[in-house]
């Protein structure tokens, strides 16, 4: 072994050839020692390979190195995950590998940090034979920068990446740090996160929304305080001002005025223990037929066959029915018109398990043949409890008119809570009005 001493820097060579630089420290007698970086040939080729063909080269030990790079050139594609850089503590079992899988005529380029003692590389070539091949592996003492993209390019599931994994905190109100969560389709639950769109689509997790809206289709000032639903229409065999709610699940029955009738009805509501039911049970003409579960409320239905309704459907407990409709109307829980094939009922029931928030509710009128007013409640009844008004409006027939509130605080309501719209004709002597109202609410798994 020779060594020249020169100016700034001493070269000490073995009798391989080999090189090692000894380099003077700035401002400083010490010494620094560089491990040079170099072409690893025994994992580099540029032989081409035939179809289905492999290139494995040969362990080489990596212990002084930072890390490896591989670049890969081929006019044909490689193998489904056809590259495989390899790693083994023992030059024999090949326990860490990374795969990628090459397109043809893309150069792709690929960092590793050396996690074992020996490395090699294995190409598998596609089904196309290869015309160019030119795979290139060097070790490198210090990490280098792994790859480089132009903001306008492309990525693709095979480029070469570094994992990072963080917690995102933000700061409350009361001053504490808390961790951003994420919904149960990954997307983080930042300002908006929860309006109506993403809760429509499911991304909001443990969440739901609920749009009611009714129509009282024909009342006059007789008969007072309506509530907003289909059995809201004088003078017919489904007539029932007052919705009537069940105390126990006795709703079991489904049938229509019209003999015709056999469609398949889907019906939804909650069942003994306050929990949503969807069923579907198909008519018999005017005879009773039997719900699958028996429900304590049901608040909406609809006819979920290809032929449209010639009758009034009605569900009901098991009674008594004249020509389809049961004879004691206060039976009456659900009225389909066949104008419309389904209910119209603003009326809902929070179910077991979940926390309801009003975020608005709306009345409006047509069809009344004069001028008037109505008075229009929004009604609550807590469980075990009486109805209470929680918000009231009237509205102006001189013409249609319409009104809506947005609750910048949403009202909150409990499980097994009844909520409904009525409505009150002012006006003596009026009659035949038709008066339409909904509500908007979001259900929070408790």
């Amino acid at each position: 072994m020779g060594i020249t001493q020169q100016p700034k820097s001493t070269i000490i060579q073995d009798a391989a050839g080999d090189l090692a630089d000894v380099q003077m420290a700035d401002g400083s007698n010490g010494l620094t020692t560089i491990t040079p970086g170099h072409v690893s040939t025994t994992n580099s080729t540029s032989a081409t390979l035939g179809g289905g063909a492999t290139f494995t080269g040969t362990g080489e030990e990596v212990v002084n190195h930072g890390i490896v790079l591989v670049s890969v050139f081929s006019d044909a594609a490689s193998a489904t995950d056809g590259l495989s850089v390899q790693f083994s503590s023992d030059n024999s079992n090949w326990d860490h590998t990374d795969t990628f899988t090459i397109a043809a005529s893309t150069g792709k380029t690929f960092s590793f940090q050396t996690v074992a003692q020996y490395m090699r590389v294995v190409y598998t070539n596609g089904a196309g034979a290869q015309s160019t091949f030119r795979l290139q592996t060097i070790l490198k003492p210090q990490y280098v920068k792994p790859s480089s993209h132009r903001i306008a390019d492309t990525i693709s599931s095979q480029d070469d990446a570094e994992l990072q994994k963080a917690v995102l905190t933000a700061q409350n109100p009361a001053g504490s740090f808390i961790n951003i969560e994420a919904d149960s389709g990954g997307r983080l639950l930042t300002t908006g996160a929860q309006d109506g769109l993403a809760i429509a689509a499911g991304d909001v997790s443990g969440t739901t929304f609920v749009h009611k809206f009714g129509n009282a289709p024909d009342f006059d000032t007789a008969d007072n305080e309506v509530t907003i639903w289909g059995g809201a229409e004088d003078g017919t065999a489904w007539e029932n001002m007052v919705y009537d709610y069940s105390s126990s699940a006795d709703i079991d029955s489904i049938s229509s005025s019209s003999g015709a009738d056999t469609q398949e009805i889907t019906i939804i509501g909650l069942d003994t223990n306050w929990d949503i039911v969807e069923q579907t049970a198909t008519l018999n003409g005017q005879t009773r037929a039997a719900l699958g579960t028996s429900l304590i409320r049901v608040f909406r239905a609809y006819n979920s066959n290809s032929t449209d309704l010639a009758g009034h459907v009605v569900v009901y407990p098991n009674t008594a029915l004249t020509a389809g409709i049961p004879t004691d109307k206060s039976k009456i829980r659900v009225v389909i018109d066949p104008d419309n094939q389904q209910t119209l009922m603003a009326i809902y029931s929070i179910p077991d398990g979940k926390t309801g928030y009003l975020r608005d509710w709306y009345g409006s009128i047509a069809g009344a043949n004069k001028s008037s007013n109505y008075i229009i409640r929004l009604k609550v009844r807590e469980f075990g409890k009486v109805f209470r008004t929680k918000h009231i409006s009237a509205l102006s027939d001189d013409g249609t008119s319409s009104y809506k509130h947005t609750f910048v605080e949403p009202e909150v309501f409990a499980a097994k809570t009844d909520i409904e719209l009525t409505v009150q004709m002012t006006a003596a002597g009026g009659s035949v009005a038709s008066v339409s109202g909904g509500f908007d609410i979001v259900l929070i798994d408790d």
